[in-house]
């Protein structure tokens, strides 16, 4: 083996020479479906967008399987995005050699469990992978990406059926309060917490930062490397001015009813470069598209969409001013907390508008409404308004509203609305409803 590269393996497995390491504060009781695919054959894909602790979640694993007597040797760990790894990306016998050497090093008997952050940076991932479930049933892969569409291209084709995977998002709103370690939280704490979660949002890195100042200038740090590395640089994009006027755009108008062929307009650029751009957003994790509900499939593509960013903090850290838009932003929370829970979740349009259904099986199965505030009484009757149409529309007994603070029950033409404090529906064992 090269001699970098054996410096760089022993820099990135301090467990080899019995050094600790660090694991950040646990997140691994939150996916209670690692320990049953750990025990698969086949490969764990841990995906989503950068900075939301796939590499601290690899080192959680590593530390487990310590715990549980693993022996030290049999853990392997590669971090793609170490320069020296980067500069060899187009060699096809990369990940094989460093591996049939280890295995030489330290024997194959055992179980070896081979750990690949950042999986996409290598060009011959998928055909190297896929040899080592085909021919070595004693290697147990788990690989973290950042970009969807190189992955699941790879992952649908060369390893159908031999991988498992989970999705990372920024934290939860009960994972914010638990990394600012508040055990039984009173409203007041609740409120205060959540107020911070809207506005600097939950990548764990900020979370942890009390400077405000900091806080942005991360969030900013965070944004520009999305869209430089997992954006811009594998898509191969020379218009860059293009795309960063219309993440700007996009990011600005979340929430809101958005035409393809408008933002074209407006941005003087073809609708297939926006849908083609957008499309890079999405597998980047940075943006999350919903579609209009429709029996039609047709209709479904061809209604405006609406756009949310995968954290409030990216929002308030590249466009509009925070307090000017608590409304959108509570409601870029809401998707992303049922995102996290449901598949097929879309917004629904008739003569009003409601924010969220969910589809489950062949029937929409639950409404949300989400606004800062019903005191308004014009704002009131629209947003019930638009449940109720919503409500009627598939067949629903009741459904919720989700404010920034304020909590009621509404009767309205036979039908319950839940009226639920954002705080509190986020805080919710069970949620969402």
């Amino acid at each position: 083996m090269d001699e970098k590269v054996a410096i760089a393996l022993e820099s990135q497995n301090p467990w080899w020479s019995s050094r600790e390491f660090a694991t950040g504060i646990d997140r691994l009781s939150s996916f209670p479906q690692i320990e049953r695919y750990m025990n698969a054959q086949e490969v764990v894909l841990i995906v989503g967008a950068r900075r939301t602790g796939k590499s601290t979640l690899v080192y959680q694993i590593i530390r487990s399987l310590l715990d549980q007597g693993v022996d030290k040797q049999a853990i392997l760990y590669i971090n793609l995005d170490e320069p020296l790894f980067l500069s060899m990306a187009d060699d096809p016998t990369l990940l094989s050699a460093i591996v049939e050497e280890h295995l030489a090093r330290h024997g194959s008997g055992e179980r070896l469990y081979l750990c690949i952050d950042e999986i996409q940076n290598y060009a011959y991932w998928a055909p190297a992978i896929k040899t080592l479930y085909d021919t070595k049933s004693n290697i147990k892969c788990i690989l973290t990406g950042s970009v969807s569409t190189l992955l699941r291209q790879e992952m649908s084709t060369r390893l159908s059926g031999r991988h498992l995977s989970i999705n990372v998002y920024p934290l939860t709103f009960p994972e914010c309060l638990g990394f600012q370690k508040i055990q039984d939280p009173t409203i007041m704490e609740k409120r205060k917490v959540f107020g911070e979660y809207l506005k600097y949002g939950g990548f764990p890195r900020v979370v942890l930062e009390f400077d405000e100042t900091m806080k942005m200038e991360i969030l900013k740090n965070y944004y520009e490397t999305i869209y430089l590395k997992d954006i811009i640089f594998p898509n191969k994009i020379r218009k860059n001015r293009e795309i960063i006027d219309l993440l700007y755009y996009l990011v600005s108008h979340t929430g809101t009813l958005l035409s393809f062929n408008k933002i074209a307009d407006t941005l003087q650029i073809s609708t297939d470069t926006v849908q083609e751009y957008i499309e890079y957003a999405e597998n980047a994790f940075l943006l999350s598209t919903l579609m209009k509900y429709d029996y039609s499939l047709k209709k479904q593509r061809t209604n405006p969409k609406k756009i949310y960013a995968v954290d409030p903090g990216l929002i308030n850290a590249v466009s509009f001013a925070f307090s000017e838009n608590r409304g959108r932003l509570i409601e870029n929370v809401i998707h992303m907390a049922l995102k996290r829970v449901y598949e097929e979740i879309y917004y629904h349009k008739g003569t009003y508008e409601c924010d969220f259904v969910v589809r489950s099986g062949r029937r929409i199965t639950h409404a949300f409404q989400v606004t800062q505030s019903l005191r308004d009484p014009k704002n009131r009757e629209r947003e019930i308004r638009g449940l109720v149409e919503a409500m009627e529309t598939f067949h629903l007994s009741e459904g919720t509203i989700i404010t920034e603070y304020e909590s009621e029950k509404i009767d309205r033409e036979g039908r319950v609305i839940h009226v639920v404090p954002s705080y509190a529906w986020l805080s919710r064992n069970d949620q969402p409803l």
